[in-house]
């Protein structure tokens, strides 16, 4: 699973975090931490959400149930408010 961010939305970073900003129909404004950013630049690059919960548990020393649990709401959190979308959630 690939996600995109939808028509209209730029993802900005800053000091280590980023903005997800979209305009006209999408208008938003969004604040992610580092964390939440290097999720979403690999699920961005076409890694699936398995595979960036393994890469991460494994790097940072994490349990791979809370990656899981974390990357999940994050995907979740981004669909709703319309900044990206996905075929599936695997």
């Amino acid at each position: 699973m690939a996600i995109r961010l939808n028509k209209g939305i730029v993802l900005q970073e800053v000091d280590g975090q980023a903005v997800l900003v979209g305009t006209g129909r999408n208008a938003a404004y969004w604040r992610i931490n580092g964390t939440a950013l290097l999720m979403l630049k690999r699920l961005l690059d076409g890694n699936t959400a398995a595979e960036v919960v393994e890469s991460i548990a494994r790097t940072h020393d994490i349990d791979r149930l809370r990656v899981k649990a974390d990357i999940d709401q994050l995907i979740a959190a981004l669909v709703q408010a319309r900044l990206v979308h996905s075929d599936s959630l695997d």
